[in-house]
C-alpha cells in the first residue's frame, strides 16, 4: 500500500506500525489490544453515530465485533499521513471485508485517524468514518474503486 508521508520520517514508520497492530486488533476481535491503543478521552465519528469516552468506545467496538471472523480483512488506499514528533494525522478511503463473500463487495468510507504520542506510545485519540452523501437525497455516494490497468491495443 503507498504511503504518502510529510513530516517526520521515523514518526511516520512507527505510527504505520503502530496502524498494523490496530487493524490486527480490529479484525482479531482483540478488544483489549485495541483499547490499549487508545487514550482514555478517544472520541469517534462514525456514519451514524458520535461518541466520547474510551468506556463508549469500548462498547461500540463490542457491538461490532460479533460481525468480524477470520476471514476479516481491512484494505486502505490513497493514505496520507502526517507527521511530526508527538502528533499525527492520517487519512485515507478505507473499507472492511469478508474475503469469503466474494458476491458482496463493500462500499469505501473516508477514514481519518489522529494519534499523538504519550509516554513514548502513539495512541489514537480521534477517529472519524464517513460515507459522502447527497445532499438532495440524502442517499450515500459510493466511493469507486481504483480502476484496473487495461490493455489497449
Amino acid at each position: 500500500m503507498p504511503v504518502f508521508i510529510e513530516g517526520d520520517r521515523d514518526a511516520a514508520q512507527d505510527v504505520l506500525h503502530q496502524i498494523e497492530l490496530w487493524d490486527k486488533a480490529v479484525v482479531g476481535k482483540c478488544i483489549d489490544d485495541l483499547m490499549q491503543k487508545c487514550t482514555r478521552g478517544v472520541s469517534m465519528f462514525d456514519v451514524s453515530s458520535q461518541l466520547t469516552g474510551a468506556h463508549v468506545y469500548r462498547e461500540q467496538w463490542e457491538k461490532f465485533s460479533p460481525y468480524f471472523n477470520e476471514n476479516m480483512q481491512i484494505t486502505r488506499r490513497d493514505v496520507k499521513l502526517y507527521t511530526s514528533k508527538d502528533l499525527a494525522v492520517l487519512h485515507c478511503y478505507s473499507k472492511v471485508e469478508n474475503t469469503a463473500l466474494t458476491h458482496q463487495a463493500m462500499p469505501w468510507c473516508r477514514t481519518t485517524l489522529c494519534l499523538q504520542k504519550r509516554d513514548g506510545v502513539w495512541l489514537v485519540v480521534h477517529q472519524h468514518i464517513s460515507m459522502p452523501v447527497n445532499i438532495k437525497s440524502g442517499n450515500a455516494i459510493f466511493i469507486e474503486d481504483v480502476p484496473k490497468l487495461r490493455l489497449v491495443i
